[in-house]
């Protein structure tokens, strides 16, 4: 199947948003999402373990610290095994490759439902660690197909129809994850809960299965290409292509900062929320309910809106104004005081909205998030659009690459934080410092757009 791109006559007899039901669009929009799920719900299952349900995990280290350490044991394997992946990506059918990740995800499951059945930290955290590695493997190659599969008009729609309901699923995971392991006062361990947790995430890996099953063939475009299956050197070279193709390394560091961010707020909340607002898991499920419907919302905003001519070339304006917004909103979150709750034990969900710091905090809080579901999206397509398909996947696996290590190096950064014992609010001082030189550089290029070669435009 060569690029659909490629056939002007099928591109025009395709609607608007006709792709989404075909199976160059609907089996990996499935299979993304099923795969979403199983990887927050398992990261935050374990957090929620540690964190609420009094589960040993490192137990001589402070929380602060004990979470963002749980985290590195997802992005880790994602770190060490996608330059691979984008190797292979590139080498082998992408089709048959998606395949081949979702049969892998139904064994990793099956180790995570032994560990939710027996509430073994240790057995759950070799299956996050795992589906860490799978997910390098299906990063670049879901980036690399998907301007294979769809138009050059249908790239910037499909990534924000992929990235808003990821969002929502996202938070359904999270949600999830905490609710299945925690009981009803979300202060202690449920054991049913975990072992409904084994069976649901198995079952959606079987969902994502068999979707794939039905993924039509994407060629390689390299078949004779030889693997480095070293990861150091690997990683290196992915980097180093990267650097030599300018125009694609820029959309995909404004993405990695995207999630480095979204780390900061997803590994800084459950420990804020517990230790200096002094609110039970109840308040965190909503915010992160209010955040990632935010970001869908943001998403949706770029998929209805973000070819319009206002935006320039790329809706590199969009991007522009997503981050502005986001240095704005997340600025008054560090301004203003938090609500915080001074009775005895955890406040619950009820004594946090009478809490009149709420209004304003959710506000900036929703806006910030919506703002940055504008920013992301517009560089995904830039990105993918801009890349030689001939070493796309490669290349999208150094984005991955990228990705990953500002989420490490922000995760770092808060162990880091934690350990000089700084503000509560640093970490988001760190994110409000970071996104204004990413703004600054933003509004240069809307300004100023550099011309480069897009591929099936």
């Amino acid at each position: 199947m060569t690029d659909i791109a490629s056939d002007p006559v099928k591109a025009v007899k395709e609607s608007k948003f006709g792709f989404i039901i075909k199976r160059r669009f609907a089996p990996l929009f499935i299979l993304l999402q099923t795969a979403t799920f199983n990887d927050n719900a398992l990261k935050n299952a374990l957090i929620a373990l540690i964190t609420f349900g009094g589960i040993a995990f490192l137990s001589d280290l402070p929380s602060a610290i004990r979470v963002p350490v749980a985290g590195l044991i997802f992005t880790g394997p994602f770190l060490i095994i996608c330059a691979i992946a984008g190797q292979i990506a590139d080498k082998v059918d992408r089709g048959i490759l998606l395949r081949w990740v979702k049969r892998a995800e139904i064994v990793i499951m099956l180790i995570a439902a032994l560990g939710f059945w027996l509430v073994d930290i240790r057995i759950l955290a070799v299956a996050l660690g795992l589906m860490g590695a799978q997910s390098g493997f299906f990063s670049p190659t879901k980036n690399a197909v998907l301007p294979q599969w769809l138009t050059p008009k249908e790239l910037i729609r499909g990534n924000a129809l992929l990235n808003g309901f990821v969002f929502v699923v996202v938070l359904v995971g999270q949600i999830g994850g905490t609710f299945l392991v925690l009981n009803g006062t979300m202060d202690a361990i449920d054991v049913s809960g975990t072992k409904l947790a084994s069976i649901f995430l198995l079952g959606v890996a079987v969902i994502g299965w068999v979707a794939s099953e039905f993924c039509p063939k994407a060629p390689a475009p390299i078949p004779d290409l030889k693997i480095n299956f070293e990861p150091l050197t690997a990683t290196f070279s992915a980097i180093g292509k990267a650097f030599k193709a300018p125009a694609v390394l820029r959309p995909m560091l404004g993405i990695a900062w995207f999630y480095g961010l979204s780390t900061v707020f997803v590994t800084t909340f459950p420990d804020y929320v517990a230790s200096v607002m002094n609110f039970n898991a109840s308040v965190l499920i909503m915010m992160l309910v209010l955040s990632t419907l935010s970001i869908m919302v943001g998403s949706i905003f770029v998929m209805l809106f973000g070819n319009w001519s206002i935006w320039g070339p790329e809706a590199v304006r969009l991007s522009a104004l997503g981050i502005v917004g986001v240095v704005i909103f997340i600025g008054a979150i560090v301004i203003l005081p938090s609500p915080t709750f001074a009775g005895e034990g955890l406040g619950t969900a009820e004594e946090f909205l009478e809490n009149r710091h709420t209004p304003l905090f959710l506000s900036c809080l929703v806006l910030s998030s919506i703002f940055n579901g504008m920013f992301v999206v517009p560089l995904q397509a830039m990105a993918q659009r801009r890349a030689d398909p001939a070493n796309r996947a490669r290349l999208m696996s150094a984005g991955a690459v990228l990705l990953n290590l500002f989420v490490n190096l922000s995760t770092f950064g808060l162990i880091g934080l934690a350990i000089l014992r700084l503000p509560p609010k640093s970490p988001f001082i760190m994110v409000v410092v970071g996104s204004a030189i990413v703004a600054a550089y933003a509004i240069y290029r809307s300004i100023k757009p550099i011309e480069h070669t897009t591929y099936g435009s």
